[in-house]
């Protein structure tokens, strides 16, 4: 029947008798989605090379960024206390200002008296080393008022770039935020 749907297949002989030749161009077209994949392969890696060497080539630039890390724990979650220091001391190293604001337990971090020789995890920095880097850096330390008086701070008893902080003060610091990390 040659009706419109009707396909005639003819074959070279050189090429052998017809299931031959079939066998070989499944295996010239195996042979060609399999370099087509090898070249989809390599130009994903590269590409993946380049953008990591592109991303540790570029500097994040925080400078104007304004960012409260907000502490509510001390030596009840040395863990949280830790982070927060240490992202505080992240967000300086992109240049960004930042203030670290203390309520809770957290009060007890600024607090003169307290001379934070805890580490966390092994090879770990102290928490001193951690909170001189940050007020070194320009870190300015804001302790809750109520807070404060509930834990018997004042300001005399402060470490440095450390102060209690007024209601307004609080309130521009929070209004100003770009952004708010919270430990």
């Amino acid at each position: 029947w040659k009706g419109p749907y009707h396909v005639t297949l003819e074959f070279d002989t050189a090429w052998g008798p017809p299931t031959e030749a079939i066998k070989r161009l499944k295996m010239s077209y195996a042979k060609q989605i399999f370099r087509v994949g090898l070249l989809g392969v390599s130009v994903v890696i590269a590409s993946i090379g380049s953008s990591a060497n592109a991303e540790e080539a570029s500097k994040v630039d925080g400078s104007g960024q304004k960012v409260v890390v907000h502490l509510s724990h001390f030596t009840d979650d040395l863990h949280r206390c830790f982070m927060a220091v240490k992202v505080a001391n992240l967000m300086q190293d992109y240049d960004a200002e930042v203030t670290l604001f203390v309520d809770l337990e957290g009060v007890r971090i600024a607090e003169r008296k307290q001379e934070l020789k805890f580490n966390w995890g092994p090879d770990s920095p102290t928490l001193a080393e951690l909170y001189e880097k940050f007020a070194a850096g320009g870190g300015k330390v804001l302790v809750c008022p109520h807070c404060a008086k509930s834990a018997h701070v004042t300001d005399p008893g402060l470490k440095r770039n450390a102060q209690i902080a007024t209601l307004p003060m609080l309130g521009k610091m929070l209004i100003e935020a770009d952004k708010v990390m919270d430990y």
